[in-house]
């Protein structure tokens, strides 16, 4: 059936929440895999390592499957959980040393390097990758982070069906949309959730954009999966995976690491153009050379400082890593290993956008006083004298035609200016405009004045915001078709514009693992 796309969930649920660590940092850990053991569903960790699991499921037993890169997988009771705290959970290094693997090239015993690596892996795609259709069902969602703060938070359950690697993800891949709530538990803010405005430059991502004419939120989402998309555009300066990544960075090999006693590479990878500087790493399998996990954040560097910053740094993570300058955006996108092929695990992309405010110091009305020659120029506040009454800071125009100031007072919130050589000007009944030029009227331009309290005339401050949209797989269905009915999510309208709904049989194994609240 076809239902609004602003439904709230029709069953409220109650939850057992929990928080996984690094045992020896305390450190969130992010992004990490959590499986109910006898359901076959999951989910994934949230930035803050935060995670929601329904009572549901501690009530009738079962058991949390633990894992993510660089830990030992764990295993824990849902019965050994609190229902009224967040439990916290410890999760320890991975130390264990496993047989060396030695990777051979021809018949040479000899270790790669970390291009041949990224090499092997790129050109195994087709056969670590699905080629048969496939579908899953998982958790979306999109919001805003200001000073750390949740801003319009929207979530929702979808069902992805694939064709497989060997097909145009864009064109083919088909989305069912079955719950789809804004979550009023956190603040709504209607000025940064408008869409970007190059225009006029309200809403704007720093020395980027993004190609509105691609999709709603999900498809661009989407599109950023560069290992779905190896053979097509998809972002800056990964361009085509397949084509483009190993001529447009650098790498080096980074200590070995593991996920559930696997073996990985991993792989810095860098790169240093003009004022920007790219970031991230590659996880790819010893054997198989499966690409595991992409993490790629690109940031606006302030000084060639951060050229030596980025080489010399070790085992930080790049995005908390503020000397690199500032981030413009970061990647995270995950596979796991089912079945013999790689399928998503999740992906994650974060950019930083800028609102710029209304002014809060701006002219608000002018007049033409005719028998005493002058013209009135009321703000909203007072000004700073010295500024007021520099004539550099003000430009008038007759039909277009420049006029000189001949002098300047200032009394309260006016500014009164006296121009020479107004013959005409004050016999007539002229119309009179700010900025805009006009044959038949008066302009005024007001730059560079200050008023009382410092703020500069005209001048929009740009709020800094982050804008996250998120993709988490809960369940997979290999070897799956796509349904005959048409009721899929329409690619280019927004998620929450007049979508179908199409309600879950089994809903109750699928929820939103929303946020924990600070």
């Amino acid at each position: 059936f076809l239902g609004s796309a602003t439904a709230v969930l029709s069953q409220e649920r109650e939850f057992v929440t929990g928080r996984l660590m690094d045992a020896q940092s305390q450190v969130p850990i992010s992004f990490a895999s959590i499986q109910l053991k006898n359901k076959g569903i999951g989910l994934i960790s949230n930035a803050d390592g935060g995670f929601q699991i329904p009572l549901d499921f501690q009530i009738i037993g079962d058991t949390l499957l633990l894992s993510c890169i660089g830990y030992a997988s764990k295993e824990i009771a849902l019965s050994s959980l609190l229902q009224d705290r967040i439990n916290t959970i410890a999760l320890a290094e991975a130390v264990e040393k496993l047989n060396e693997v030695v990777v051979t090239i021809s018949k040479k015993r000899k270790r790669l390097t970390a291009k041949e690596i990224v090499r092997s892996a790129l050109k195994k795609i087709p056969e670590n990758y699905p080629l048969n259709p496939f579908s899953y069902v998982g958790y979306y969602r999109d919001y805003q982070l200001k000073n750390e703060s949740y801003l319009n938070l929207n979530e929702a359950i979808l069902s992805i069906y694939d064709l497989g690697f060997n097909t145009n993800d864009l064109k083919n891949t088909k989305v069912r949309l079955h719950k789809y709530e804004e979550n009023q538990d956190f603040s709504r803010d209607s000025i940064s959730a408008r869409n970007y405005d190059y225009s006029s430059r309200r809403k704007v991502i720093p020395n980027a954009t993004i190609n509105g004419r691609i999709g709603n939120e999900h498809t661009r989402l989407r599109l950023h999966d560069a290992i779905r998309n190896h053979n097509i555009y998809t972002y800056s300066y990964v361009n085509r995976l397949d084509i483009d990544f190993i001529k447009n960075h650098r790498f080096s090999l980074e200590e070995d690491t593991f996920i559930n006693e696997i073996p990985l590479f991993k792989i810095k990878i860098s790169k240093v153009i003009d004022n920007v500087v790219v970031t991230g790493n590659l996880y790819i399998d010893k054997i198989y050379f499966g690409i595991y996990k992409l993490e790629y954040q690109v940031y606006e560097r302030n000084s060639t400082k951060y050229k030596k910053e980025l080489f010399s740094r070790t085992g930080v993570p790049a995005r908390k890593n503020s000397k690199l300058g500032k981030l413009l955006y970061d990647i995270t996108v995950a596979y796991q290993n089912r079945h013999d092929k790689m399928y998503l695990d999740y992906i994650s992309f974060s950019n930083a956008f800028n609102i710029l405010s209304p002014p809060k110091f701006t002219p608000l009305s002018a007049k033409i006083v005719a028998d005493k020659k002058y013209f009135e120029l009321v703000l909203s506040d007072r000004p700073l004298k010295e500024d007021a009454l520099n004539s550099k800071n003000y430009k008038l125009y007759y039909q277009e035609r420049r006029l000189r100031i001949d002098k300047i007072k200032v009394n309260g919130k006016s500014v009164f200016l006296y121009p020479k050589n107004a013959k005409g000007i004050f016999n007539k009944n002229v119309a009179i405009y700010f900025k805009e030029r006009n044959k038949n009227g008066v302009a005024i331009e007001i730059k560079g004045v200050r008023d009382i309290f410092g703020n500069l005339v005209n001048e929009r401050e740009a709020i800094n915001y982050n804008q996250y949209r998120e993709f988490f797989v809960q369940r997979y269905a290999v070897e799956s078709e796509i349904p005959e009915e048409e009721l899929f999510m329409n690619r280019t309208s927004p998620i929450y514009e007049n979508q179908p709904i199409v309600p879950l049989a089994n809903s109750v194994n699928f929820w939103m693992n929303t946020p924990l609240k600070k």
